[in-house]
């Protein structure tokens, strides 16, 4: 395992400090634990915000009003 230094603002420090203490583990595993978390999320394909999934579902309905829609399949769950 290779060392590295960063460079942190003291809000970020003591956050740091305060998560290992609760945790009982060493600040380095927070850290490790925190970029293990940060690599999965970047390496996992798919919409990544509320903005991308709104223009990749945009017009999925197209032709109906999405009120009635709504007010029907809620009809449909009364009914059962």
């Amino acid at each position: 395992m290779q060392r590295t230094i960063i460079s942190l603002e003291p809000e970020e420090r003591d956050w740091l400090v305060r998560r290992a203490q609760a945790e009982q583990v060493p600040q380095t595993e927070v850290v490790r634990r925190a970029l293990r978390l940060y690599r999965e999320r970047a390496e996992t394909p798919g919409p990544q915000s509320f903005e991308e999934l709104a223009r990749l579902t945009s017009g999925i309905r197209q032709g109906e009003d999405g009120l009635i829609v709504q007010q029907r399949l809620r009809d449909e769950w009364s009914e059962r």
